[in-house]
């Protein structure tokens, strides 16, 4: 999901957001993820943010942050979010958060299919009450289902916002918003998804670290198309900086420091591993993270040299396709989505081999049914940075599971055509990320790549 933030002085001022040296907490958390696949470019749309009268603008960093613990250089106790393992359909379950440093764990469960959302729980009010919210790296906003909501779900582990039932709330201006999202319908992506309802003020905490004033929405109407939101309704945006963004509000407050990490792995408790405040060296094979300069401005970027096609065995032959492009790093996003001419020149690398099974129907949107050797057979797709690559085999970007499959068993290529989703067109997700452990070292404001230690990954 992408803001679209108003230019300077029309709808308010845009501000930097600074970076207050805070005291060295490390917070670490699993996060709740919802699919058997990692499949689905249509879960991180390109979202169309209608602020009404907003007044911040801020121009802040793209900032993800769950964590339900709190670590410091003291050695604090840490609280360690478990996620559930992939299994369709699970029903969801959920336990109410203490707010404890005393190394406690909350399970998580449920399946969100086919949205593949990461979500977790935000605690609001006081008292203070649990609410489920989707992780959106590309947005900066907390909304949450409000008492009453139109189209809002109401099953566990959801809960509906009162503002009525906490001492802490009162209105904020401009009182009223309305955020729109496009591909977020998985059966018509062009078409308009939307939330709105009325503005509050209130105490947020996230992983025991808190309360602070964050600005919320409470949601009283959800269009009935939202399939992102079909079951877990509510948002938590990272990326804007601003009063409504909980983990700067939190940073800005000096409770943690500014740097976050995140791997997404299936371990023995958890589907992945969200570390606030610091970099687990646990969580990555040896300890060892590479760093690339941030390059983007609003959103995480890494600066994209070329992409190399290369074939499985290594010896083969290779074509390497230039592309000059920053690439946003958005969680949110499922797969590899390109720009046009970058898509159009990785199809014609590809398809000119004639031996590779159905490749000019993949690249044509159509999923197809392959054997694992036909899959196997696909080339190894490298992303050449400033001084590192970025992997990915044949089977990070044929994948199982689409919603655009008629069949169960058929393959959908996962490299979609970005168009002008964050402006560029390039997005770089889950099925990239998924191999290593990614440090956002905003304070560096540098990103850092470390192969994903899958041992420790999710067992944490």
């Amino acid at each position: 999901m992408f803001r679209v933030r108003p230019p300077v002085g029309l709808l308010g001022s845009a501000r930097l957001l600074r970076d207050p040296t805070c005291l060295n907490q490390v917070a670490h958390m699993c996060v709740y993820m919802y699919s058997t696949t990692f499949y689905n470019f249509l879960l991180s749309p390109t979202r169309i943010i209608i602020y009404l009268f907003n007044t911040q603008a801020p121009m802040g960093f793209f900032i993800l942050c769950t964590a339900l613990s709190l670590l410091t250089a003291n050695a604090l106790p840490t609280a360690t979010l478990r996620v559930s393992k992939h299994i369709v359909e699970s029903p969801p379950r959920s336990r109410v958060h203490a707010l404890l440093t005393n190394g406690s764990s909350i399970p998580a469960g449920g399946s969100v299919w086919p949205t593949a959302i990461y979500w977790t729980t935000v605690q609001v009010g006081t008292p203070p009450k649990d609410f489920p919210v989707a992780i959106d790296s590309g947005s900066g906003d907390l909304d949450i289902s409000g008492k009453g909501c139109d189209g809002c779900p109401t099953a566990a582990p959801n809960n509906q916002y009162d503002h009525t039932a906490s001492s802490s709330a009162e209105a904020a201006f401009p009182y009223v918003f309305s955020n729109s999202y496009q591909t977020c319908d998985l059966k018509q992506p062009t078409a308009v998804c939307t939330i709105s309802g009325k503005l509050y003020k209130d105490q947020v905490s996230l992983a025991g670290i808190g309360p602070t004033t964050v600005t919320l929405g409470s949601i009283s109407k959800q269009t009935t198309n939202f399939d992102q939101f079909k079951q877990i309704g509510g948002v938590m945006g990272f990326t804007q900086g601003g009063k409504e963004d909980v983990f700067a509000s939190l940073v800005a407050a000096g409770l943690c420091d500014n740097v976050w990490a995140m791997c997404m792995s299936e371990g023995s408790k958890s589907n992945g591993t969200i570390t606030i405040g610091g970099v687990d060296e646990r969580l990555s094979v040896n300890g060892t993270v590479g760093y690339v300069e941030d390059v983007g401005f609003g959103f995480h970027s890494v600066q994209v040299n070329s992409m190399t096609l290369t074939s499985q065995g290594g010896g083969g032959s290779s074509a390497s396709i230039q592309v000059g492009e920053a690439g946003i790093l958005d969680t949110g996003t499922n797969v590899l989505l390109a720009p046009t001419k970058v898509m159009n020149a990785l199809q014609s690398s590809m398809c000119k081999d004639a031996s590779l099974v159905g490749c000019d129907k993949l690249w044509q949107n159509e999923c197809i049914e392959l054997t694992m050797k036909d899959v196997e057979a696909y080339p190894n797709l490298t992303l050449n940075l400033d001084g590192l690559d970025l992997e990915m085999t044949s089977k990070d970007y044929l994948l199982l599971g689409s919603p655009l499959a008629k069949k169960g068993d058929q393959y959908c290529l996962g490299i979609r055509d970005g168009g002008s989703a964050g402006g560029s067109g390039f997005i770089i997700g889950d099925t990239t990320m998924r191999n290593y452990y990614l440090v956002f070292d905003l304070a560096g404001k540098r990103i850092g790549w470390g192969k994903v230690n899958k041992q420790t990954c999710g067992s944490i």
